[in-house]
């Protein structure tokens, strides 16, 4: 009795999955087609589309995942050739129909896979959200002593201005000003929600912005007070300073923004033991700043005012002698303070179709596992 080796026959295996895989991309191309694929609808709004299209360069995986079955194909081929001693005889179709079939099932679960993760975007679909803002308004110490180079030989303005670069670059919706003080205050920039705006005043900020010098913070929270809206929203002042205050304290101002119900974050920047003031900080040849007995000045942070500002406001404070301050903390304060609803609107948004490619896929990988033993099974 003469034993039969089963072989596939490459050529048609290869024919048969060329032909599978025209036919499917053809039927995928007419399919979203027909659902607008990228053809205006009316406006702005959309037909069928994919949010993150860049996924499809992933399907170029396909190439080498077909040499690998082709090469497996061909080992088995010749595995079956060398313990066969007569010659070959072709598969039975039933054979190759489940080869191909279980080839084609798991490359269609990676296919699907790369589609949901491509994001597919049909209709639309109506939400509820709420629009909710607050208004925060920084006051910034603009005294000589924010040139002090105590904090890694690095200014304790331009320290501020990173934290506050890093502030503005968290906000969302939420609109900020700018007041600069030193003995006296001024509005910098109004309430805006023009952050690109906002971080180019604040890059802009100098010692030379105030020349009346000092450290007036009851007139800083009185502007800053006088810059928010009418409108029934949350208010807040962030107060950037290293606490070396000259003026007489005004209590009136304190009772004022408690009574309004305005939130009070004070941050105070620099070391306890301190560093000379520079006398020019555009020119560090100038030397530094004098007293009466011809000593350099000295300015030590005042960690102790700082708190004070906080206390008296019912507010939160916060002392950092970091380069690069880590403001998780007083981002996490400001983002937790109360914002008042202003209303509620219905949004219409863009559909995702996701789940349908995936479920497709999961499909496809379940049968590919149970292909064999169903094959055992007929």
């Amino acid at each position: 009795m003469t034993k039969t080796t089963e072989t596939y026959p490459i050529v048609k295996v290869i024919r048969t999955l060329l032909f599978c895989e025209v036919v499917f991309w053809v039927v995928f191309y007419l399919f979203i087609q027909s659902l607008g694929f990228l053809i205006p609808l009316s406006g702005s709004q959309f037909g069928f589309q994919f949010a993150k299209p860049q996924y499809f360069y992933l399907l170029i995986l396909l190439l080498p995942f077909l040499y690998v079955f082709i090469q497996s194909v061909k080992r088995k081929n010749q595995i079956d050739s060398n313990l066969s001693q007569f010659s070959k005889s072709k598969v039975p179709q039933g054979s190759l129909l489940w080869l191909i079939v279980r080839f084609f099932l798991i490359r269609s679960a990676f296919v699907f896979l790369i589609v949901a993760l491509a994001q597919p975007i049909y209709g639309r679909k109506k939400v509820k959200g709420t629009v909710k803002s607050m208004e925060l308004v920084v006051c910034l110490d603009v005294s000589n002593s924010m040139n002090t180079k105590d904090i890694d030989q690095t200014s304790r303005l331009e320290v501020a201005k990173r934290s506050l670069n890093a502030l503005i670059s968290s906000l969302s919706g939420e609109k900020i000003g700018l007041c600069l003080f030193a003995g006296n205050a001024y509005v910098q920039l109004p309430l805006t929600t023009d952050y690109s705006a906002a971080k180019l005043f604040v890059n802009e900020v100098n010692t030379n912005n105030i020349s009346s010098q000092g450290t007036n913070v009851p007139e800083a929270l009185s502007t800053a007070t006088s810059m928010f809206s009418k409108e029934k929203i949350t208010k807040a002042i962030l107060i950037v300073t290293d606490g070396e205050n000259h003026e007489e304290e005004r209590d009136e101002i304190y009772s004022e923004i408690i009574e309004k119900e305005i939130q009070v974050c004070a941050l105070g920047i620099g070391t306890e033991l301190g560093g000379p003031v520079p006398e020019d900080p555009f020119n560090p040849g100038n030397g530094y700043r004098k007293d009466a007995l011809g000593q350099n000045v000295v300015s030590k942070l005042n960690p102790s005012f700082v708190k004070q500002i906080a206390e008296k406001t019912n507010g939160y404070a916060m002392i950092t002698s970091d380069p690069y301050p880590d403001l998780q903390t007083i981002l996490t304060q400001i983002n937790q303070m109360k914002r008042t609803k202003l209303r509620d609107l219905e949004f219409e948004i863009q559909e995702s179709r996701y789940q349908g490619p995936l479920l497709f896929s999961i499909v496809c990988w379940l049968l590919w596992l149970i292909i064999p033993g169903l094959k055992r099974l007929l």
